[in-house]
């Protein structure tokens, strides 16, 4: 079957269906190369993987917290505005 007559039912997957298939392709194409990725007969690695996705979080830091950047962006404005005037 071609590429072309899979993408529209393709696009249609849930996310989960989506990611599984991937799995699914990355294990062909590492069979067909000779190589073997199949995970654990104990453990769900998609589940795993997902909790994990599900459960990570991230640090974004602002200098708005931080008073000393306040004051350093705070005095390079004012001298790139004074070299603008000038």
């Amino acid at each position: 079957m071609p590429l072309s007559e899979l993408l529209p039912t393709l696009s249609q997957l849930s996310h989960q269906d989506k990611l599984r298939l991937i799995h699914f392709l990355l294990l062909a194409v590492a069979k067909e190369q000779g190589c073997s990725l199949e995970p654990a007969e104990d453990t769900n690695s998609e589940n795993i993987l997902l909790n994990q996705l599900a459960s990570t979080s991230a640090v974004v830091w602002s200098p708005q917290a931080d008073p000393e950047s306040i004051q350093a962006l705070s005095e390079l404005l004012a001298t790139a505005q004074q070299s603008a005037h000038a």
